[in-house]
């Protein structure tokens, strides 16, 4: 869906973004083992699918290098923001450095043997909400972040634009407690003696 068509009315309280996630395979090295370590390249959204379609949707696909490792592939995922959820995307908006995240599933103990060469882990969600991540980090699943691509950044921001309305910040008013008649029994100040 470009920027410029009009939201079905099937989505209006939510849009649903196809994605593609790179994923960068960087293996550390010493005297006896390697082991490889995992980052979030990129999240590809939108018109740039066009040329990912021929990517298979059950695993990863070589998808080349970098100077410090290999790309892997993996799409057939859905970024979904919601309607309820346009404050939490806003304040990552007007934030330092918006993030995407993607939680990934490690299936170390699956692979057969020490090969470095295999790909152990998979993606399992894309997501824009912190919130999210974060409940998905407190149950020790693997979250790798990214600043926001440009394409969803822009996709975001219209979605903000149509679905959120700040509400306006209204300090409460102080209640003048000394204009209040005395409720109940006055202590009395003068102490024992007084009586």
């Amino acid at each position: 869906m470009a920027l410029s068509e009009p939201m079905s009315v099937e989505s209006q309280t939510r849009l649903s973004l196809p994605a593609t996630v790179l994923l960068e395979r960087r293996i550390i090295k010493r005297s006896f083992w390697s082991l490889p370590s995992w980052y979030l390249h990129t999240v590809a959204v939108g018109e740039n699918l066009a040329a990912s379609d021929a990517l298979a949707s059950g695993g990863a696909a070589a998808a080349g290098n970098t100077d410090k490792g290999d790309l892997f592939a993996w799409s057939g995922f859905h970024l979904t923001l919601y309607k309820d959820a346009c404050e939490r995307y806003w304040h990552a908006l007007i934030g330092d450095k918006p993030l995407v995240y993607v939680v990934c599933r490690d299936d170390t103990d699956d692979v057969d043997g020490p090969d470095p060469a295999a790909v152990s882990i998979h993606p399992v969600i894309v997501t824009v909400d912190y919130d999210e991540a974060t409940a998905c980090a407190e149950t020790d699943e693997l979250v790798l972040t990214t600043a926001i691509p440009t394409d969803l950044y822009r996709y975001m921001e219209d979605f903000v634009l149509q679905h959120y309305e700040p509400k306006e910040f209204k300090k409460r008013k102080r209640k003048k407690w000394s204009e209040d008649p005395p409720v109940g029994n006055t202590f009395d100040r003068g102490g024992a003696d007084s009586a």
